[in-house]
């Protein structure tokens, strides 16, 4: 029974505690820290890395440049607007989709315009579906070029 109360008296004060966090909020420190560990691995090609090709390499290391870039003077992501929240995330997933060998698997953000309005909206898909919807369309295309 005391741990049933401490347990609900837990739960009541999440929210107090973590109110202050912003769950959509990236704090730069820990992904320099990780970006970091990994080129230092990328750049002596040991661990996961060692069977990766010097082109693959050097496309990691420049795509992590263009992070630092756009983390530079930075604290958090809410000192980015939002393409370059995008840009950001987009990195990341790039990065983690190199590092895993995981191209389909990685998630593509894009801002896109509303229809109807000036606001655009980020839609977010994997490279995966991305490319098959593509393909989707362009079969639809032509199939209509052949019935014409």
């Amino acid at each position: 029974m005391k741990f049933r109360v401490w347990a609900l008296s837990l739960l009541l004060m999440a929210p107090v505690a973590f109110a202050s966090v912003d769950r959509g909020v990236l704090q730069f420190e820990s992904i320099r820290s990780q970006q970091t560990e990994i080129r230092a691995a990328v750049q002596a090609g040991s661990g996961r890395y060692k069977d990766m090709s010097v082109n693959a390499r050097g496309e990691l290391l420049a795509k992590q440049d263009h992070l630092f870039q756009l983390m530079q003077g930075k604290q958090s992501t809410q000192d980015l607007n939002e393409d370059q929240k995008t840009d950001v995330f987009n990195t990341l997933e790039w990065i983690e989709a190199a590092i895993n060998k995981a191209d389909d698997e990685r998630m593509i953000c894009e801002r896109r315009p509303v229809l109807g309005s000036t606001r655009k909206e980020r839609v977010c898909k994997t490279a995966g579906q991305m490319r098959a919807e593509r393909e989707a369309t362009r079969e639809r295309l032509d199939n209509r070029e052949v019935r014409q």
